[in-house]
């Protein structure tokens, strides 16, 4: 069943980059995936009789509380850690971890950002839920089927990464 949280997750992943499952080696699955979180996202938004666009609703309530939606989406899609942008680190954790006590240092204070962004995450999401909340009124409560999406034309099922190329040359 697919519940407002699913129209938050829907609207970040059809953003693109940090969030939905890219994978920074293949263009071509990115680009399935990205058609594909745009169409949940489309349908979610169907369903629920909402916009998640500055004009979405049209009242003047909805594009201030969307402008607050907006700012916070973009706030948890930037959110991220020195290790971010690795896709292996193996040599570099070797490299601190024979530093000595500094590399201890290094490596307990990464756990610690890790921690406080994954906290931040969560707390980002939470904000995002509640300000849907607030846009949906009364249809907040509403869930959906998959066979709801299928009804309006859109297939929930996620594109596989072994039908698309990786590290495309």
């Amino acid at each position: 069943m697919y519940d407002r949280r699913d129209l938050v997750h829907a609207y970040l992943a059809a953003q693109g980059g940090r969030f939905g499952g890219y994978r920074p080696e293949s263009s071509a699955y990115n680009a399935a995936l990205k058609a594909h979180h745009t169409a949940m996202l489309d349908g979610l938004q169907q369903l629920f009789g909402l916009r998640l666009h500055a004009d979405g609703g049209g009242s003047f309530t909805h594009r201030v509380l969307f402008r607050l939606f907006s700012a916070t989406a973009d706030s948890f899609l930037a959110l991220r850690t020195p290790w971010s942008n690795f896709l292996e680190a193996g040599l570099l954790v070797r490299m601190v971890e024979e530093a000595g006590a500094e590399g201890e240092r290094v490596m307990a204070a990464s756990q610690r950002v890790d921690a406080l962004t994954a906290e931040s995450r969560e707390t980002h999401l939470e904000m995002l839920d509640a300000l849907v909340a607030v846009l949906l009124g009364d249809r907040a409560v509403l869930t959906f089927s998959p066979a709801d999406l299928r009804a309006i034309g859109v297939d929930d099922t996620m594109p596989s990464p072994s039908d698309h190329p990786l590290y495309e040359g």
